[in-house]
């Protein structure tokens, strides 16, 4: 069984295992707050968060789980709360929707889903549904429609919300993987490339 953990990142973490400019790492902050039997596994982050967002962070075991989890084909939807530059509108909205191009030689965002929360003074609050993860893709994308990207936090993957305090972790159950995530763990002697004795 895939064993897959939940845990909400901070602001001013790295996620990689060892960061070469000596940063504090979400292994650094997550794996001391494990019980010993999981502290000796093998932990993997399902995809990333650059350092200054925060939110729903995956750690998994399985390398199965984190292939599904990371392909396009298979990944699911990962759901964002933005404080954003402007007061963005329907038009600006549509933009992001509809995919914009992005810095870094990174091409154009796919279609996602936009919505406005509230405005405020000078700045909106926006969620954004991605089915694509490219390299800071929500920061580029409000770049590109002349907006800037405050504050960022990573609220929901596929179905399995934020549900944790900041720096909080917990298991996540084998019926959300399947029912939120979307994921079927096979048992170990099914997994392809396992030979039966």
């Amino acid at each position: 069984m895939s064993r897959v953990l939940a845990y909400h990142k901070p602001a001013g973490l790295v996620v990689t295992h060892d960061d070469e400019l000596g940063r504090e790492t979400v292994y650094d902050r997550l794996v001391p707050k494990l019980p010993p039997a999981l502290r000796r596994a093998r932990w993997h982050a399902v995809g990333r968060l650059d350092k200054e967002t925060t939110g729903l962070l995956l750690f998994t075991d399985d390398g199965a789980f984190v292939s599904f989890a990371t392909q396009p084909s298979t990944a699911p939807p990962k759901t964002y709360e933005a404080l954003v530059k402007g007061l963005l509108g329907e038009p600006e909205l549509e933009r992001l929707r509809a995919g914009v191009p992005l810095t870094g030689g990174l091409g154009t965002s796919a279609p996602c889903e936009a919505r406005l929360l509230e405005h405020q003074k000078a700045t909106s609050w926006i969620t954004l549904t991605l089915r694509e993860g490219k390299n800071r893709e929500v920061r580029r994308m409000l770049l590109a429609i002349g907006s800037q990207v405050i504050r960022l936090a990573r609220v929901a993957i596929g179905g399995l919300p934020l549900d944790l305090e900041e720096d909080r972790w917990r298991p996540v159950t084998p019926a959300e993987l399947e029912g939120a995530l979307g994921w079927r763990s096979a048992p170990a002697a099914a997994r392809p490339g396992r030979r039966r004795a």
